[in-house]
């Protein structure tokens, strides 16, 4: 709740009875916040809905706001709806804005306001029209906060995706940069080869390889291996070495050392990324 200080006698009241005080104080030029000291001249002081605390204006970064209470929210749409209020039902709403505790249930605050107000009998019809009145406006405020939540949320579940989307590329990037250094390594491999830096000549110029001498060295690998177990992808780039293999002959390594494994007479299994011997 704002409350202004009239800036020519000093007299500090709520911004319902601005106009009321400007009305009859001739000194009354202009009207300041109590929070802000901000002066308002005119109507100018009706856009001033809320204004920061002094805690606030210390505090900083620092403040956390207190949540309003059910009851301080319904006694702000009562300031409001005062301001503005059709003219028969204006003064009711005023003076309801300088008493406490207005009930927020239909019948409780009929019953209060008839009392209050002394509008029992034909009264009753005026009370109706208050509580329409206040009823709109809560309802308008409950719609906004709704949307600005439903807003929130739905941008926060954008920024999760959002960033799902981005570790999944990223993960996707690193595999493709892991794959493109084993490839690069495999054809540093072949060039060392055909420089002649190692000791074993090729033995793939009809572009074919050997299945038993395949079946060979996988068997003396894995009995060096611990506990006759190894990665396939090491196994492979272990006889890529040994067999100085081109790049074709490479893809034809890879498919014999699945296919060895599923001979009748093989002792050697696969197990999902790891290869063994029996």
């Amino acid at each position: 709740m704002v409350f202004f200080c009239c800036d020519g006698c000093g007299e500090t009241f709520k911004k319902s009875k601005v106009d009321t005080h400007a009305a009859r104080c001739r000194q009354c030029a202009s009207v300041s916040c109590v929070d802000c000291s901000v002066s308002f001249f005119g109507d100018d002081y009706r856009a001033h809905t809320s204004c920061i605390s002094e805690a606030e204006r210390y505090e900083g970064k620092l403040y956390k706001p207190k949540k309003r209470n059910p009851q301080e929210e319904w006694m702000d749409i009562v300031e409001t709806c005062a301001q503005s209020a059709p003219a028969h039902l204006k003064n009711y709403l005023e003076t309801m804005t300088d008493l406490d505790n207005i009930p927020r249930k239909e019948k409780q605050f009929r019953n209060f306001t008839m009392n209050s107000l002394n509008l029992r009998g034909r009264g009753e019809a005026i009370v109706g029209e208050v509580w329409n009145l206040l009823k709109a406006e809560r309802e308008k405020r409950t719609a906004a906060k709704q949307e600005q939540e439903a807003k929130k949320k739905h941008e926060v579940e954008l920024r999760k995706k959002e960033d799902g989307e981005k570790n999944r590329r990223e993960t996707k990037q690193t595999a493709v940069a892991d794959n493109s250094d084993d490839d690069s390594a495999g054809d540093n491999e072949d060039t060392k080869k055909s420089k002649g830096q190692s000791k074993e000549p090729p033995s793939t110029s009809s572009e074919s390889v050997d299945k038993k001498k395949v079946k060979k060295l996988m068997k003396k690998a894995l009995k060096k291996a611990p506990d006759r177990k190894m990665k396939l992808k090491s196994l492979r780039k272990q006889l890529e070495t040994e067999m100085g293999l081109s790049k074709k002959s490479k893809k034809m390594l890879k498919e014999l050392l699945l296919q060895v494994p599923k001979s009748k007479k093989s002792n050697i299994l696969i197990d999902g990324k790891m290869i063994s011997m029996e």
